[in-house]
C-alpha cells in the first residue's frame, strides 16, 4: 500500500511528529510505501523522511494523486474537501473539531470545561470563562475554524485518540459511524524494574509548564503531604518561572526540583528512579500519552479524572484518579503510594501488563491497517 501522511508542519517537535514518525517506521517495516507531505518545510536529519512541500491543498491532492496514494491519511485540520476519488482518513489529536479555542479548559475558572458546542454557549465561553481569546479578529476566527471541521470533516472517516474525543464529536453533531476510537501506543520500553525503595519516594511531573497542565494544583497538594517525598518536575513553559516562585513560597525549595526541557533517554531515567508519575492536568486531556510512558514503566500514576485519561488510568489499578482541583485528595493519593511501596509495584506491574495487551505499536498498526483497508474498498466500490 502506498500511505500520504500529511501535517502542517510535520516534523515540529511534539507528539504528533513523534506518533508520526513511529508509526511510519512500523508501516514500512511491513512493507508500505510511506510519504510525508507538509504544508511547510522543516528540519529533519533523516533524509528518507524529508517532506513534499505542500503549501495548499489544491497542491497536496494533486501531489497525493501524483504519488498514486492508496490512502492520504491527515493529521490536522484542512480547509478544502478532498475529491472524490481520493481515499482520506484524519486523525484527531486535539478538540478542534468541536471547541473553538480548542483548549476544553476554562481560564477564569481554572478548571476544565463540560459545555457541548454550541455558538451561544461557546461564545459565552470566550467572554465570560476565558477559554479563548476574546480579540474580535481571533473570536472570529476561532468560529469560523470550528464551522469549517463540522463542514469537512462531517464527510469524512476519522479516528481519535481516544472514546471522549469521540463522544464529543457525536454529541457536536458529527456522524458516529465515521468515527473510530483508537488509543494511541506506548513508547516500547524493553528493560524496566520495580520501584525503587529509598527512603524518600520521588514521584514525577512530566509536561508543559503552562496553567492547564495543573502543576499549581499538585505544588499546593505536595505541601500538605505529611511523609517525606520529592518532586522531579521534567518540562519547560511560560509558567516555569513563577512556579519556581510558588514552591519556595510554600517552603518547598528541598523537596522539588525543576530539570527543564529533557531527552528522551533523561525521561526513562527519571521514571526509573520514581514511585509514580503524578498526571494533574485540570484541562480534558485528550489521550494522556505520559501516562502510557509510566505504564511501559511499570510506575503507577496518579492522575486527574478528566478528558481521556480515565480510559488509561484506571482507579485502584494501574494508579489513582483524583478530581481536578482537589488539593486534599491528590495530598492523600500521593501519601499513599509513597507509604505503601508493595502497591506502587503491583500497580505498575499491572500497568505494564495492559500495555503489553492494549497498547502496543503493532496492536495500533493492526488495527489502523484494517481501517484502511475498509476505507480503500469503500473508496474502489463507489
Amino acid at each position: 500500500m502506498i500511505i500520504g501522511h500529511y501535517e502542517q508542519e510535520i516534523w515540529n517537535p511534539g507528539g504528533i511528529a513523534t506518533y508520526i514518525r513511529h508509526l511510519s517506521m512500523a508501516q514500512q517495516a511491513m512493507g508500505h510505501e510511506v510519504y510525508f507531505l507538509s504544508k511547510k518545510s522543516c528540519v529533519t536529519h533523516d533524509a528518507i523522511a524529508t517532506p513534499i512541500v505542500v503549501p495548499d491543498e489544491k497542491l497536496l491532492f494533486a501531489q497525493a494523486r501524483k504519488l498514486k496514494l492508496d490512502i492520504l491519511h491527515l493529521h490536522t485540520t484542512i480547509q478544502t474537501s478532498p475529491p472524490a476519488d481520493l481515499a482520506v482518513i484524519r486523525t484527531v489529536h486535539i478538540h478542534s473539531p468541536y471547541c473553538p479555542s480548542e483548549s476544553k479548559y476554562l481560564g477564569q475558572w481554572n478548571r476544565p470545561c463540560d459545555r457541548a458546542y454550541s455558538l451561544p454557549g461557546c461564545l459565552w465561553g470566550h467572554l465570560i470563562d476565558r477559554c479563548g481569546s476574546v480579540r474580535p479578529k481571533n473570536l472570529s476566527s476561532n468560529f469560523q475554524k470550528t464551522q469549517q471541521e463540522l463542514a469537512i470533516l462531517s464527510r469524512l472517516p476519522v479516528i481519535t485518540v481516544s472514546k471522549f474525543l469521540k463522544e464529543q464529536m457525536i454529541q457536536a453533531g458529527y456522524p458516529e459511524d465515521q468515527i473510530h476510537a483508537l488509543p494511541i501506543f506506548a513508547p516500547e520500553v524493553l528493560n524496566y524494574s520495580a520501584p525503587p525503595q529509598t527512603d524518600i519516594p520521588h514521584f514525577v511531573f512530566l509536561g508543559r509548564i503552562t496553567p492547564q497542565k495543573g502543576l499549581d494544583w499538585l505544588l499546593r497538594a505536595l505541601q500538605k503531604v505529611k511523609v517525606p517525598v520529592h518532586l522531579d518536575i521534567a518540562g519547560e513553559g511560560y509558567k516555569k518561572s513563577e512556579m519556581q516562585q510558588l514552591a519556595q513560597k510554600l517552603g518547598l525549595n528541598n523537596q522539588v526540583t525543576f530539570h527543564g526541557w529533557l531527552s528522551s533517554e533523561q525521561v526513562h531515567g527519571l521514571l526509573d528512579s520514581a514511585r509514580a508519575l503524578i498526571f494533574p492536568s485540570i484541562w480534558h486531556e485528550p489521550a494522556g500519552f505520559v501516562a502510557l510512558e509510566a505504564m511501559a514503566h511499570a510506575r503507577p500514576v496518579i492522575a486527574s479524572r478528566v478528558g481521556g485519561i480515565p480510559e488509561i488510568v484506571l482507579n485502584q489499578v494501574n494508579g489513582l484518579l483524583v478530581e481536578p482541583n482537589d488539593v486534599e485528595a491528590l495530598a492523600n493519593r500521593i501519601e499513599h503510594l509513597a507509604l505503601d511501596w508493595n502497591l506502587a509495584k503491583k500497580m505498575g506491574e499491572t500497568g505494564r501488563k495492559q500495555i503489553i495487551e492494549h497498547f502496543t505499536l503493532q496492536i495500533h498498526h493492526n488495527r489502523l491497517q484494517q481501517l484502511y483497508d475498509q476505507i480503500v474498498e469503500q473508496k474502489i466500490a463507489a
